[in-house]
C-alpha cells in the first residue's frame, strides 16, 4: 500500500476557494455606509 492510500483511508482531501471582488455599489454590502474606492481602511464604518 502506498503512503497516499494509507493517508486517504483516514482523511478526506478538501479544497477551498477564496474570491476577492470589487462590487460597483454606492454603499457597502451589509450596511448603508458609503463605499469610497481608495479610501483608507476602516474610514467609513
Amino acid at each position: 500500500m502506498s503512503d497516499l492510500s494509507a493517508v486517504l483511508e483516514h482523511w478526506e482531501p478538501v479544497i477551498g476557494l477564496e474570491v476577492h471582488a470589487q462590487l460597483s455599489t454606492r454603499t457597502k454590502m451589509f450596511c448603508g455606509c458609503r463605499n469610497s474606492y481608495g479610501a483608507p481602511p476602516n474610514s467609513y464604518t
